[in-house]
């Protein structure tokens, strides 16, 4: 089995990724704006972005986390033909602690995933599989940019201290077939 990370830049590896993000804005010259976005349900929402060619989301960042990348991540499993995508929370966990996770998201109101974190350091949390969550994975592989909201809640499992976060990705369909098209081939 092997897995492959896709994010909103053309599928590149996920390190190149974080590197060319973080020296963007590290280096100050990363601007942001406001971007209105309209979920399905026709809900409005104001994200903010990086005020640049791809519009991306802003990497939500406090002194308890840093997400470093919320994109897709696909799992080949040899004998199977089909690809398994699932979401992929990549951050700098700053808090100390046990932590359970709390994942929803306003796409599918009923959708809700319980995971597990250690910090600090760094954390690769997966959830949401498309083939189990197809209201979150709505409208991916249709042509347009697509926007998804996460909704994360951290609480330490022996304080009780809790922290929380909404993070976006933004795809769009080209992004998404390339994702694809490279994870065939390489499988």
């Amino acid at each position: 089995m092997s897995i492959n990370h896709f994010s909103r830049f053309s599928g590149i590896n996920v390190r190149t990724l974080v590197a060319v993000y973080t020296v963007v804005l590290m280096a100050g010259c990363a601007s942001t704006r406001l971007t209105t976005v309209t979920l399905r349900d026709g809900t409005t929402h104001q994200v903010e972005v990086v005020n640049d060619l791809y519009g991306l989301p802003v990497r939500f960042a406090n002194d308890q986390i840093k997400v470093e990348d919320l994109g897709l991540t696909a799992t080949v499993t040899p004998g199977k033909d089909d690809l398994e995508f699932v979401r992929i929370l990549l951050a700098e966990l700053k808090a100390k602690g046990q932590f359970v996770v709390i994942v929803t998201s306003p796409l599918d109101r009923s959708a809700s995933a319980t995971l597990e974190a250690t910090g600090p350091g760094k954390i690769s949390l997966t959830f949401f599989p498309k083939a189990d969550y197809p209201l979150i994975w709505e409208g991916i592989d249709q042509p347009g940019v697509h926007w998804f909201p996460f909704h994360f809640v951290f609480e330490e499992k022996e304080s009780k201290q809790s922290f929380e976060f909404m993070q976006w990705s933004q795809m769009d369909y080209r992004t998404w077939k390339y994702a694809v098209t490279k994870t065939k081939e390489m499988k």
